[in-house]
């Protein structure tokens, strides 16, 4: 695989994981909170920011968990992303810097 194919895999990967980001935290603003931190009491879902409860449905608790749950998967793979993008670049940038001399 070249490295022009795997930097553009790097990027999009990174930019997967920040839209996602940015969508769970625009979405939490906009929530009042998410789920992992909220309850649940006698059938009522409380979504949770800063020790706030709100409550919402139980289709908007599900959905609330599980965007927490892809953040936990894009987040880390984001970071990898950027840390090969990282590499690649600094391999080809040695690689080239090399055959100069």
């Amino acid at each position: 695989m070249s490295d022009k194919i795997k930097l553009r895999t790097c990027v999009v990967i990174f930019t997967l994981g920040l839209v996602n980001f940015a969508l769970y935290f625009i979405g939490a603003i906009y929530l009042g909170g998410d789920a992992i931190n909220g309850k649940i009491v006698d059938g009522h879902y409380f979504l949770m920011s800063h020790g706030r409860y709100t409550e919402v449905s139980a289709v908007i608790s599900n959905y609330s968990k599980w965007h927490v749950y892809s953040t936990w998967v894009t987040h880390p793979l984001a970071f990898a992303a950027g840390f090969w993008y990282w590499r690649i670049k600094r391999a080809g940038r040695t690689a080239f810097q090399g055959a100069n001399r």
